[in-house]
C-alpha cells in the first residue's frame, strides 16, 4: 500500500468530546482517538455502501422464533 502523507493540523474542537471520544476508544492520546474515530467512521461508511447495494437482494432467515 505505500506510505501516506501524514499533515500537522490545527484544530479547534470540542475538548469535552474529545475527552469523552478518547475515554470511549481507551486511546492513550488525544492524535489516537481522533485516528480511531475517523478509521469508525470510514468502517461505517464503507458497510452502509454494501447495504445499499445489497438492499432487496436476497433474504433475511429469522434462526430465533419469536
Amino acid at each position: 500500500m505505500g506510505t501516506v502523507p501524514v499533515r500537522h493540523k490545527h484544530l479547534r474542537l470540542n475538548q469535552g468530546k474529545l475527552e469523552r471520544v478518547k475515554s470511549v476508544l481507551r486511546s492513550a492520546t488525544e492524535t489516537e482517538a481522533l485516528e480511531s474515530a475517523m478509521d469508525l467512521v470510514l468502517t461505517e461508511a464503507e458497510i452502509l455502501k454494501t447495504l445499499r447495494r445489497v438492499k432487496g437482494k436476497g433474504r433475511v432467515k429469522r434462526l430465533f422464533g419469536r
